[in-house]
């Protein structure tokens, strides 16, 4: 009897096993689906990752349908095996026994392997990994981005447990380790670790030469593709055994000059083993140096924030450029954000410049300093790295006068003048991505620490704001105090109030977050600094020059003025219209803003929430359930952003969502509860259409407790409305009704009826949600009573809207259609694009039911179109699964290539819905299900 038992062989061609018999996986996209399944075994896979996985980032639109087939396949395929295939709501899990699958099996052994390095059983237990590699590379022929970084990465693997057997095994094993090690320089020609070994392993053999061929090899290559010299570790490897041989030859050290003959100045600080990453920056450093025969001035300015690690890619450029340069390499420190000495004035550096290259006499005055220093250096080719400059001021006297030097700048300073007078190359550096981040910790910390906390340790290199200073700083935390886990640091810096003092060592003032930013600081001007510190206040990562203007209660022109400041002095990162403060330069300008009144803190936030309030409350569709409220109009003396429909509006939304999320927060905490709850309510709209219901949930109880604390039972009512609908998206109706009715119960004064008819509308819709359609006509009927008593074409297409769903969907289709198409005129006439597809979803479905399949084809496609213009992934599904249905009746779906048709219409509808969460997604599988049968 069979067991059902599933292996996986994944080293090679990708197969799979079921009771030891071979099973057909299925095409290639089939097989992308299974590898990925395979390698993530144990784990759950949302659909969206694996359709990002399969197919990258240029997924077509059918690829959910496409996906729903592959796995499908996959579990016919599997037979007897189909339950380790698992799927719900979350994704897809595929349960594999780690050792019925060689690639995770050979990953294993390699963690044995290096866990066991340090012991006698290293050598053996290594040979039992580098075994499992045995043919191929992983996955031979199978599609897919998530494959490809996998197979790489296995790739690596392999040939580092190469490298790290040959370091361990030394002379013992060297005749099969240098041919093993030999086998794999043609894949790997720029691996500076696997040259470094083989150079030692055939030097060790006595095959010297050899050794420095690898050596040359290596060199020539790096020089012809890339532009740059090998490192200084694999020179210093180079040198050593040039030193050897020497050594037995009885000839004197390398490099001693003749007697009088001056010392060529490298004066480049030792580079850091910590420096990761910066693969892209350390590149375009390299080509700006370009080749010895093409003279040009050549000069490149790394700038950024402090801590951001300018000077360590400065450093680590000039060792790759030292051969490029024989005539030196000159490294002066200007000391423009040094707290404990002052900048180094021009006349200073043209002095220590002079003295480094062997100057006599130095002359006194300034212009006859530039002029020497620029003769002495006219014709030589030197590399010279101008460190933490100030100011353009400080630079421009320095700068060599012909084009065979390279000079690098470092500052924080955005060196604008040196770019547009002097042709320079700048280059902005960014806090360092996810990988380089766990990389630098794990140098820093130990590789078995950070894989014993990989959760703390993410979440560490977040808090650290990805810095490579703040990294380190952290890192040395966690090593220099014993006993303290990685999850103990993350504890105290997940208090904001205690980050920055998180991030400094106690014996070292000046290795401190806090401090670095500090410096910056002291050099803006005093308009500049007020400005920082009103940022301070605000609680959102990034701001619009409007967004500022509001903020500093400044005209939009000088708002635009400080923001140029701040961002000069790389304290603001800009892109675009956008300035955003990096995470730890937002605490400490929050820190700094203390030193504000209060007065003046509560009116920056309170102006920058009118802002918002204003700019929201001017898009006429985004209004719902607002008239008249009691809240005090908001105003704002800057001008709000005009949008030019709905789907300007919503999108607007999508990018200040953060701002407003916070904003709506600090508004709560800082007792502004009307501007709280009101700025909640204004972004129903984007909300509704969003699929993020968990998240405007979190937002609706936050402005629920201004509401409160402000005693406005209408403003309770309305967001008791709101959640209602979020609830009811989330497919939890029963709540959504209580949230529903707790709002009517609210609303008992005479004056309060017009809040009553969305209350009422919404609560019709989630009854008939859940089926209860007979209950659902009294609240229905009321609310198109009261929206016709109020005569806002807003609130009658919202309420005929109602009417006609419930009708449709309970066969009344003449009925449908009379509320229908009035609620359509309603609903343009008030601009909501929202209100408009879901009325012509309705009224498609009245006319697929009274079989006008031409007509019920048209409104769907309208309703789509409109739903792609504004972004509405609900109201797309919907529309999708309407022309699948109306297709489907049509008879299009008799025939092979109509079915199809039907079956792609019915998939592409079911990927925005499952994207949602929507509980539509259960009925449209269950139309596919149908046509598969």
């Amino acid at each position: 009897m069979s067991d059902g038992r599933l292996r996986v062989q994944g080293i090679g061609p990708l197969r799979a096993y079921v009771d030891g018999e071979e099973i057909e996986i299925g095409p290639p996209k089939q097989r992308a689906a299974f590898a990925v399944l395979a390698l993530c075994a144990g784990t759950t896979v949302s659909r969206g990752e694996l359709i990002e996985r399969v197919w990258g980032e240029a997924a077509p639109a059918t690829a959910a349908g496409s996906l729903h087939t592959y796995v499908s396949g996959l579990r016919r395929a599997l037979g007897p095996a189909k339950d380790a295939l698992v799927s719900d709501r979350a994704g897809y899990c595929l349960r594999l026994d780690r050792t019925m699958f060689d690639a995770i099996r050979a990953k294993d052994l390699a963690d044995r392997a290096r866990a066991a390095r340090s012991t006698p059983n290293a050598p053996a237990a290594y040979e039992r990994a580098l075994e499992t590699w045995t043919v191929g590379t992983l996955c031979t022929g199978v599609p897919g981005p998530f494959v490809a970084l996998a197979r790489d990465r296995f790739a690596e693997l392999r040939l580092q447990l190469l490298i790290e057997y040959a370091e361990i095994t030394g002379p013992r094993g060297l005749p099969d380790v240098i041919s093993r090690l030999l086998l794999e320089v043609p894949a790997h020609p720029f691996d500076e670790r696997l040259r470094t070994v083989l150079m030692r392993a055939l030097h060790g053999s006595g095959r010297t030469a050899d050794a420095l061929a690898q050596y040359e090899n290596l060199r020539s290559g790096l020089a012809a593709e890339l532009g740059i010299s090998p490192s200084l570790a694999i020179q210093e490897v180079y040198a050593e055994i040039l030193a050897d041989e020497r050594r037995r030859a009885g000839e004197p050290p390398p490099g001693t000059p003749p007697p009088g003959e001056p010392v060529r100045p490298a004066q480049l600080p030792s580079d850091n083993d910590a420096f990761v990453g910066r693969t892209a920056e350390l590149l375009t450093v390299m080509q700006c140096a370009g080749g010895v025969t093409e003279p040009r001035r050549r000069i490149v300015g790394i700038v950024g924030v402090g801590g951001i690690g300018k000077t360590a890619l400065a450093v680590r450029a000039g060792h790759l450029l030292r051969d490029q340069y024989p005539d030196g390499q000159i490294y002066l420190n200007l000391r423009g954000f040094d707290p404990s000495h002052a900048a180094l004035t021009p006349d200073a550096a043209l002095h220590q410049l002079l003295t480094s290259v062997g100057a006599r006499h130095i002359p006194s005055g300034r212009e006859d300093r530039i002029v020497l220093w620029r003769s002495l250096v006219a014709d030589k080719r030197m590399l010279l790295v101008l460190d933490n400059a100030k100011s353009d001021d400080q630079i421009e006297d320095l700068l060599p006068g012909g084009s065979t030097c390279f000079v690098i700048v470092t500052s924080r300073n955005r060196l604008s003048r040196l770019v547009v007078r002097h042709a320079a190359r700048r280059i902005q550096l960014g806090a360092l991505n996810d990988q380089e981040s766990l990389s630098l910790l794990t140098t820093a910390i130990g590789e078995d620490r950070v894989r014993a906390e990989p959760e703390s340790a993410h979440r560490l290199m977040a808090l650290c704001d990805r810095s490579p200073f703040a990294l380190q700083i952290a890192a040395e935390r966690v090593v220099s105090t014993r006993g303290t886990r990685i999850g103990d640091l993350v504890g105290q810096l997940e208090d904001v109030r205690q980050r920055l003092d998180g991030l400094q060592l106690d014996d070292d003032p000046l290795c401190s977050v806090r401090g670095v930013l500090s410096w910056s600081f002291a050099a803006l001007s005093d308009d500049a600094a007020w400005a920082f510190r009103l940022l301070g206040v605000f609680p959102g990562a990034s701001v619009t020059r409007y967004i500022a203007s509001a903020l500093f209660g400044v005209p939009v022109e000088r708002a635009e003025i400080l923001l140029g400041k701040l961002s000069a002095l790389c304290l603001l990162e800009q892109e675009n219209d956008r300035f955003t403060l990096h995470d730890l330069t937002r605490v400490y300008a929050a820190e700094l803003s203390g030193d504000l009144e209060p007065g003046e803190r509560r009116e920056a936030l309170s102006r920058v929430l009118s802002w918002y309030r204003v700019t929201l409350s001017g898009w006429s569709g985004n209004g719902m359930f607002l008239r008249g409220t009691p809240v005090e109009p908001p105003h704002s003396d800057v001008p709000p952003v005009v949008f030019h429909g709905q789907q300007d509006c919503l999108r607007w939304c999508e990018a200040e969502r953060p701002n407003i999320v916070a904003l709506v927060r600090a508004a709560q905490r800082e007792g502004q509860h009307g501007a709280a709850w009101h700025l909640a309510c204004l972004v129903f709209d984007y909300f509704y259409v969003a699929g993020q219901p968990l998240e405007w949930l979190e937002l609706l109880r936050v402005a629920m407790r201004s509401a409160e604390a402000a005693g406005n039972h209408v403003a309770r009512a309305i967001l008791f409305n709101h959640r209602g609908v979020a609830y009811s998206r989330l497919g939890q109706n029963e709540i959504a009704v209580r949230q529903l009715n707790r709002g009517l119960e609210l609303l008992d004064h005479p004056d309060d009826w017009r809040y009553r008819i969305s209350l009422l509308g919404n609560l019709a819709s989630t009854m008939r949600e859940a089926k209860e359609y007979e209950a659902a006509r009294g609240p229905a009927r009321e609310a198109l009573v009261l929206a016709r008593r109020e005569g806002i074409d807003y609130y009658l297409a919202a309420t005929h809207d109602v009417l006609c769903e419930l009708n449709a969907e309970t066969g009344r289709w003449e009925e449908a259609m009379r509320d229908g198409l009035p609620g359509l005129e309603y609903a343009r006439r008030s601009r909501s694009r929202i209100l408009e597809a879901n009325l012509l979803i309705n009224i498609g479905l009245a006319q697929h039911g009274l079989g006008r399949q031409g007509a019920a084809e048209e409104s769907f496609g309208e309703a789509l179109r409109i739903s792609r213009d504004v972004g509405d992934l609900y109201h797309e599904g919907l529309a999708l699964f309407g022309l699948a249905r109306a297709s489907a009746r049509g008879g299009v779906a008799e025939h092979g290539a109509g079915a199809e048709v039907v079956a792609d219409l019915a998939r592409r509808a079911l990927a925005p819905l499952e994207q949602l969460h929507a509980e539509e997604a259960v009925e449209v599988r269950a139309f596919l299900a149908a046509l598969e049968v």
